[in-house]
């Protein structure tokens, strides 16, 4: 028998349309007034997106919440509480835990819209649709009594407690009202007709119950304090001010729930059936009495506060420390003036006001950035932020102490807390700080090592251990502030345990900084260089461990620095002894006595002021100690005694200057040997010292210097003028008078005639102060101007012909001769001639005006006739030079041989000044 397999034919079934997000999101819209695109931008979320289907393909969760945020935005969740609910939302509930059908989804769910208030939408569900459906005695006809009235109680409850809820999340504290209160204004009237001998028991047992809920009630409302009602426990004053204002709101309405007419017909009820819980009625309405005026009276004093504290937050923190002073001043006038803020209370207040300076600070600083940012600006804005606080403290303790102000009429109450209950927690934040301020120190005191290049013989060496300890910084740096903390967070300890570590590490390197510079220190030879190194470290050497290692180093300064006070004091010995030997100091030969005497005593001052005001300059212990003062005192009495030299010295020599000046340029202008019958320069060598010495104090810019002396240097290059000049011209003529022989003089003894009556004017007639005009006139000689030059160049040859014709021992007689001529006049001129006078000058002076005589030479005299009969000689030029010197010459060397130039002799109208002019000016 063989057993058939049945044939089984199968159909292919249409695929299901889902409709379940349209379903949705119709709904959605039309209950929330939105566009679609609405939903479909919250579908394509992917959060949302997930919830939403989770809900439709799983049989758990059963509920969706659609809620729209203040953004305009749709958010789904799958429980309560939604924080977003800020507006109306929607909710959609699984009727069984199963998949949402995809064909008739309104089969499966429910749908509904929630208010933004929850607790008020049940209120309303429960005053309007169950207490109105239980409460109907029509609907309990067929109910036992005992039953109705159970169910009437909690229904009754139920609407107690809904409504308690809904006034706790209004900041309101609701009474409930005992079962059958609607009957409780008859039951008085009853009462009081009968003398309190009618009474309904029922009702009155559900007063009494309700009193004992009130008492519950009230009370939690009256013990509630400030200081514990707040949840966070960082809070600001803002906190403080709202928490008064709704405690008075919530006063106020528990004051009037009391005050109606019903509860007061309970209390009569109560009164009149002599119950046990009246007086506990009549103590819960004083007590609300005496806490609602508190409210009041604190909530009236901490209004003018608000204005203060609005200030502060909107104030940049920078800018905030004029704005501590009037905050303080009002919480003072509070403190006075109200009379139910005590000191818990103020200390609640002080607290809130330091967190809020916290919260500001921590505002300003930017912790996330605060070390990633620039060190010298977070330094800064750290230094502004420490300032301010420490700010606020000060002005505490300063109201603290003149709290009488306030109290002029009244008795003081005055701040017996400890600063502590208040400050805790600002102390710890400043403390962190503090923390902070010593980390950026740290940080640019290291940084600072990059730029440290330190000299001596092993300065390489030491600058590159210095920059090896610079780059071990940097890294621990990096390291430490890449690490994740809120290092402003007073209440966070985990930033306090890396900055241990990092100290420790800090002190690794305060060791080896410290050994180098005590080895750089040794390196040094002396003051400059010591004080040198301590300038390019700077603040590193106030770090408390280098310090201590260097401060032994301080001896050795001290050492250094009364050696050079002894070496001083020894050196103005020195010079003293040498000036009472020789009348002056022992000075550079180019230096006048006055002027180089004062300039020594200045150079030597300035010597040891120097490493003295470095020294003073130090940040140390060591310059107080009776070392120093002793060192100090020795360097003041030599800067005295320098002082006191410089003016007795500059005095005589102003008080001699006038009368050497008066005298000295009274003297003629040349003198002559009478044996030799040469001339000399009749200059004195006290005015070219006074010249001297006036030049070179101008240089240093000395004070008080007479007038006469001013006056006679403004001359100065006059006078050097005049002396080249003379020097030159009484040159040329004693040259005349020692190497002409007898035969040669004779053939020019008539001229030199000539030539002395001239000169006995500059010897009689004529002195330094003398005045000459501008108005010349010229004499002619006897001889003609051709014939002078002739005349000069056959004495020239002939002295050629003399020489090779003398024997060689007359040749070295002569030449010794003319070698102590030369000398004799070169001691002469040395001593004649300023030594500001440069000879390389007087040489180009020379040859220039060698070029300008023989260009008026080779151009030729020209004679002009004086009345017709005597011929003058002038130069190719028609105008005069107004020069007022006795005589000018020009002297040139060629070969061995000295070519001298012919002059004309002039001589001014009133006879006060002779001239002597080259050929051809």
């Amino acid at each position: 028998m063989c057993r058939r397999t049945p044939l089984v034919v199968t159909m292919d079934q249409p695929p299901q349309i889902d409709n379940r997000n349209d379903y949705l999101g119709t709904f959605v819209q039309k209950t929330l007034r939105l566009k679609p695109e609405k939903w479909s931008r919250m579908m394509a979320t992917e959060e949302h997106k997930a919830v939403v289907m989770k809900f439709l393909e799983r049989p758990l969760p059963l509920l969706l919440v659609i809620v729209l945020t203040p953004a305009a935005q749709l958010v789904a969740s799958n429980g309560f509480p939604l924080v977003q609910l800020k507006t109306k939302g929607v909710y959609f509930i699984k009727k069984v835990a199963m998949p949402v059908s995809k064909i008739t989804p309104a089969d499966t769910i429910i749908m509904g819209d929630l208010a933004c208030k929850i607790v008020d939408q049940l209120a309303s569900l429960v005053d309007e649709v169950l207490v109105p459906l239980l409460s109907n005695s029509t609907n309990h006809d067929r109910w036992p009594t005992v039953i109705a009235k159970d169910v009437q109680k909690h229904v009754h409850s139920l609407k107690s407690t809904v409504y308690q809820v809904k006034g706790q999340v209004n900041g309101q504290t609701v009474l409930p009202m005992p079962v059958g209160v609607e009957k409780v204004q008859e039951v008085e009237e009853l009462l009081i007709e009968s003398n309190g001998k009618i009474c309904d028991l029922y009702l009155k047992s559900a007063i009494e119950a309700i009193i004992i809920k009130w008492v519950s009630q009230i009370n939690d409302v009256l013990a509630n304090d400030s200081s514990e009602n707040s949840s966070d426990a960082n809070a600001t004053p803002n906190a403080e001010l709202q928490f008064w204002s709704l405690r008075l709101k919530n006063l106020q309405f528990i004051y009037e729930q009391l005050r109606e007419q019903k509860v007061r017909s309970m209390g009569v009820i109560l009164e009149k059936t002599n119950s046990a819980y009246y007086s506990c009625f009549k103590n819960l309405f004083k007590s609300v009495v005496i806490s609602l005026a508190e409210a009041k009276d604190i909530n009236l004093y901490l209004k003018p506060l608000k204005r203060h504290l609005v200030l502060l937050e909107d104030t940049d923190f920078s800018d905030a420390m004029p704005l501590v002073r009037p905050l303080v001043h009002v919480v003072c006038l509070i403190w006075s003036n109200s009379q139910y803020f005590d000191q818990v209370k103020l200390i609640v207040l002080l607290k809130q006001i330091c967190n809020l300076l916290i919260y500001q600070a921590k505002r300003f600083l930017d912790p996330t950035t605060l070390f990633h940012s620039d060190i010298d600006e977070a330094m800064q804005r750290v230094n502004l932020s420490v300032n301010i606080l420490k700010h606020f403290t000060r002005t505490f303790e300063l109201y603290k102490e003149n709290l009488g102000y306030f109290f002029r009429d009244k008795p003081l109450k005055p701040w017996t807390f400890h600063p502590n209950t208040v400050f805790e927690r600002f102390n710890v934040f400043l403390d962190r700080l503090n923390t902070i301020q010593w980390f950026f120190n740290t940080v640019l005191e290291f940084t600072k090592l990059e730029k440290v290049e330190i000299g001596g013989v092993k300065g390489r060496m030491l600058s590159a251990k210095v920059t090896g300890v610079s780059a071990e910084f940097q890294q621990c740096f990096h390291l430490f502030s890449g690490k994740a903390h809120d290092v402003l967070d007073p209440d966070d300890n985990s930033f306090l345990a890396e900055f241990e570590s990092f100290k420790q590490k800090i002190f690794e390197l305060d060791l080896k900084l410290s050994s180098i510079l005590c080895q750089a220190f040794e390196d040094c030879c002396n003051l400059e260089s010591i004080f040198k190194l301590i300038s390019i470290v700077g603040s590193v050497l106030d770090r408390p461990l280098i310090k201590e290692e260097f401060t032994s180093k301080y001896v050795k300064i001290l050492d250094m620095l009364n050696e050079e006070m002894d070496t001083a004091e020894i050196l103005v010995q020195e010079q003293m002894v040498h000036k009472e030997k020789n009348g002056h100091f022992r000075l550079d030969k180019y230096m006048p006595p006055v002027a180089g005497s004062l300039r020594w005593t200045h150079n030597l001052r300035e010597r040891i002021s120097a490493p003295i005001l470095s020294f003073k300059a130090l940040q140390h212990p060591i310059t107080k100690t009776s070392e120093a003062d002793e060192i100090i005192k020795k360097y003041e009495n030599l800067t005295e005694k320098l002082y006191e030299f410089d003016d007795e010295l500059f005095k005589q020599w102003a008080k001699a200057v006038p009368e050497q000046i008066n005298v000295n340029l009274k003297q003629s202008l040349l003198k002559r040997n009478v044996k030799s019958k040469e001339l000399q320069l009749n200059f004195n060598p006290q005015l070219s010292a006074i010249l001297r010495e006036v030049h070179y104090l101008k240089i240093m810019d000395h004070e008080d210097i007479p007038e006469e002396a001013l006056l006679i240097s403004e001359r100065n290059d006059t006078f050097r003028q005049y002396i080249i000049n003379l020097d030159s011209t009484i040159d040329w003529y004693n040259k005349i008078r020692r190497t002409s022989k007898d035969v040669e003089f004779q053939l020019i003894q008539h001229e030199i005639e000539e030539i002395d009556k001239l000169i006995i004017q500059g010897q009689t007639n004529l002195n330094w102060d003398s005045k000459g005009t501008s108005t010349m006139a010229y004499e002619k000689t006897s001889r003609d101007p051709n014939q002078w030059a002739k005349w000069l160049e056959e004495i020239e040859q002939e002295e050629v012909a003399n020489e090779w014709s003398e024997s060689s021992s007359e040749d070295e007689e002569i030449d010794e001769v003319e070698q102590e001529i030369h000398e004799s006049d070169t001691e002469q001129e040395t001593d004649d001639i300023p030594e500001e006078h440069n000879i390389e000058q007087e040489s180009e002076r020379s040859e220039i005006q060698n070029e300008r005589l023989h260009e008026a030479t080779r151009s030729g005299p020209y004679y002009i006739g004086k009345d017709g009969k005597n011929p003058h000689c002038v130069g190719p030029y028609d105008k005069l030079l107004p020069i007022q010197i006795l005589m000018e010459m020009s002297v040139m060397t060629t070969s061995n041989s000295l070519l001298r130039s012919a002059f004309w002799f002039t001589e001014t109208f009133d006879d006060s000044l002779v001239t002597i002019l080259p050929l051809g000016q």
